[in-house]
């Protein structure tokens, strides 16, 4: 199954049409770093769907926080129906609400926005935006694990083209040869593959196309004594939404391409979740892919960034 994809302005994440017990089509998000599928509450309010509970205490603060519970639904992308082992919902919306003032941007210099702190001819520029609460509903549902586990997933960021083929179809391309093996981190669904910081590693990173952009560690930030950026960010994340510092990495290499001057969100456990303390490095996101295609071979567990 192939499917032409829109990318959500500002947070990046990759939008596809999915049809709902023969409803819709409604906006999915692509997301590697998700447990299960999942529909919005209003999705599964709106279409009628029957809930039931979630056991297990790892379940609880997603419980009280989303309102997490599991349903039942047919999924299909076009003419194709998704091959889906779970089918969770729960609320999906964030909040932007915010203490105070925050910086949103920091500094230009000759008119260009810079963010090494040492650059010369600096001009500080600082937007503020006053406190307020706001709650944003981007997503009707997302596309996770309990469904690409049964895929060969390829996401071209330069075509906005996805493929979802099962594992009983024939697979080809011509950077099939780039494919490298993955390994799961810890006991999750989470893709991880070695990633080079600053020549040093390698270190295993998440690949998430969920992600707006690239994280990292604070254990692995402090470990390579990495600069951090003037900027304060706005992290969001499954648990909501928090300030946090930008971290520069010179050069990050990953599947053969290195990238020069990556600025990555410092990843907070408040936002994340649990599995933070399992994510041990980082996370690739958005500013990796684009302009690439990442491949994903869940049942031959192989992974590629072409």
């Amino acid at each position: 199954m192939k499917i032409k994809f829109n990318l959500k302005k500002g947070i990046n994440h990759v939008f596809i049409p999915v049809y709902v017990n023969d409803k819709g089509p409604y906006n999915f998000t692509l997301d590697t770093g998700a447990q299960a599928t999942t529909l919005s509450s209003t999705l599964t309010e709106e279409l009628g769907l029957e809930t039931n509970e979630i056991i297990g205490d790892k379940y609880e603060p997603l419980k009280k926080k989303r309102n997490l519970k599991r349903t039942e639904a047919n999924l299909r992308i076009g003419t194709e129906d998704l091959i889906t082992d779970e089918v969770w919902t729960m609320d999906l919306g964030f909040s932007t609400k915010t203490s105070g003032k925050k910086i949103i941007q920091t500094v230009e210099a000759d008119g260009k926005k810079v963010i090494r702190a040492e650059h010369t001819n600096i001009q500080k520029v600082m937007k503020t935006t006053e406190s307020g609460e706001k709650v944003i509903h981007t997503t009707d549902g997302i596309i996770g694990y309990t469904t690409l586990k049964n895929y060969i997933l390829s996401v071209n960021y330069s075509t906005k083209i996805m493929q979802l083929i099962r594992k009983d179809q024939e697979f080809t391309n011509v950077n099939q040869d780039k494919m490298q093996k993955f390994e799961y981190i810890g006991d999750t669904h989470l893709v991880g593959i070695p990633v080079l910081i600053n020549g040093e590693g390698p270190f295993p990173f998440v690949v998430d196309t969920g992600a707006g952009g690239t994280a990292i560690s604070k254990n692995l930030n402090e470990k390579m004594n990495l600069p951090l950026s003037d900027i304060v960010a706005k992290a969001v994340g499954i648990h909501g939404a928090q300030e946090t510092h930008i971290a520069i990495i010179d050069h990050l290499t990953v599947s053969s391409t290195t990238y020069d001057d990556i600025y990555a969100v410092i990843i907070d456990e408040s936002i994340i979740g649990p599995k933070a303390k399992i994510i041990e490095n980082g996370i690739l996101g958005y500013n990796i892919f684009i302009e690439h295609e990442l491949i994903i071979d869940y049942p031959n567990q192989t992974c590629a960034i072409i």
